[in-house]
């Protein structure tokens, strides 16, 4: 009895067009390898308030940075990032770029 239901609505021809379907869902709700992970940067030139501004914006254009804090006060800048979508390098690039240049502070 199932066996003509299934043959008659096509149900295994229709579980393999789910099955691929089913398993990119499946993948996407997986967490991946990559992290948060949070750096500070030492920042030069910045010889007033309105600089961590500029500084925060260089930061937030890079896809994958999450949160930046910036202080004209310490000179840093706290940088919150999903590490596969980029790294230190495009945030020291970013603000060496808008004439602030960085470093990883240790």
């Amino acid at each position: 009895m199932w066996r003509r239901y299934l043959s008659k609505h096509n149900v295994t021809h229709n579980m393999r067009k789910l099955t691929p379907i089913i398993l990119l869902t499946a993948l996407g709700a997986c967490p991946t390898l990559a992290a948060e992970r949070t750096v500070i940067l030492n920042v030069d030139n910045m010889s007033c308030p309105a600089c961590a501004p500029v500084v925060k914006k260089s930061l937030m254009r890079i896809e994958g940075v999450v949160i930046s804090d910036v202080s004209a006060e310490t000179n840093t800048a706290t940088v919150t990032f999903d590490d596969a979508k980029t790294g230190v390098a495009a945030l020291i690039d970013a603000t060496t770029n808008a004439g602030y240049p960085s470093r990883l502070a240790q």
